[in-house]
């Protein structure tokens, strides 16, 4: 039987060319535009120089002798913790090499941490500049960080020593909990629960 004209064909294509599809729109808010990620170094020599960015730095590199220093003055400061510290077993000698780096840093970087700073807040200045608060709090919370980890190595080549020898050992370590830094922030409520453990050696 024929069609009637104008009725459609059951047999013709119903789906529109893909050229002719649109997106629906969305009333959501629009997806952030994605951040394309910096490819990283390919090169040997771009990767020595990524690794060695925090030199930099030089209080964050983790390199005993970092450009600017000479490895005769870290050799001869490393001999002088070794004297003074006399470690003999295997343990004693770590703390004795942490000692010796950490104060090698507290001693040699970080007064040039803080020359590199004042320098550069004052070039081409006529009257003489603070650096910027936040810059100079980084080094300072470093230095105190420093300062805490020589403590710690110190204290426990004394213990190791003692009990090596035989000596009763009477440090006692202990757990503070809270931040100084966040005493600081609220003064009024400078509460520390402070647990004693008992010695290493009683």
């Amino acid at each position: 039987m024929d069609q009637q004209a104008g009725s459609p064909d059951p047999n013709a294509d119903t789906c529109a060319p893909a050229e002719h599809l649109r997106p629906v729109p969305s009333n959501g808010p629009a997806a952030p535009p994605q951040k394309k990620k910096r490819p990283g170094p390919k090169t040997p020599q771009g990767k020595a120089r990524s690794s060695r960015n925090a030199m930099r730095f030089g209080i964050y590199a983790t390199d005993p002798v970092i450009p600017g220093e000479r490895r005769e003055d870290w050799q001869a400061h490393r001999a002088g913790i070794f004297a003074s510290a006399t470690p003999g077993t295997y343990l004693e000698t770590f703390h004795a090499e942490r000692l010796a780096f950490v104060s090698w840093v507290l001693l040699s970087r970080v007064p040039k941490a803080y020359q590199a700073e004042f320098t550069r807040a004052n070039k081409g200045q006529q009257e003489f500049r603070l650096p910027p608060s936040n810059e100079l709090d980084k080094i300072m919370k470093s230095e105190g960080h420093l300062t805490r980890l020589v403590t710690q190595h110190q204290n426990w080549l004394e213990v190791l020593q003692k009990q090596r020898r035989g000596e009763p050992t009477p440090l006692a370590r202990l757990d503070v909990q809270g931040a100084p830094e966040q005493a600081e922030l609220a003064p009024e409520a400078r509460v520390y629960e402070v647990k004693t453990i008992t010695p290493l050696n009683p």
